[in-house]
């Protein structure tokens, strides 16, 4: 997969290098090929690999983790439903009982004469 922009041509890859070690820096900014280690001391190449090939492949696991974790929520659904319901009720059975037990006050502005439409 190829992009062109800017008179140049961009190109998506993947970068395979043995642990402890990095690439190096490029004089136009980027990276290159060239692998370091920690000391700074040349030891190799990387391997480039065609990055639409990584990108399908992680977006095949993707949809399949998803499809998986989709299907087991609804078959535990049900069940959660069940199992967290009773405390939900007796924690809205208890606030209901905590509002009908406190008195309401009307305040002195509320007491007088009310308007009404005509």
């Amino acid at each position: 997969m190829n992009i062109r922009w800017g008179g140049s041509v961009w190109e998506l890859m993947v970068v395979k290098h043995p642990v402890g070690t990095a690439l190096s820096n490029s004089a136009s900014g980027g990276l290159s090929t060239l692998l370091r280690d920690g000391a700074e001391n040349l030891v190799g190449h990387a391997d480039l690999l065609k990055g639409w090939r990584a990108v399908a492949g992680l977006v095949a696991v993707s949809a399949v983790v998803a499809s998986g974790l989709t299907v087991a929520t609804m078959k535990a659904a049900p069940h959660l439903k069940t199992k967290f319901r009773p405390a939900a009720q007796d924690m809205a059975e208890e606030g209901v009982e905590a509002i009908s037990d406190t008195p309401v006050e009307v305040p002195e502005a509320h007491k007088g004469p009310r308007l009404h439409t005509v």
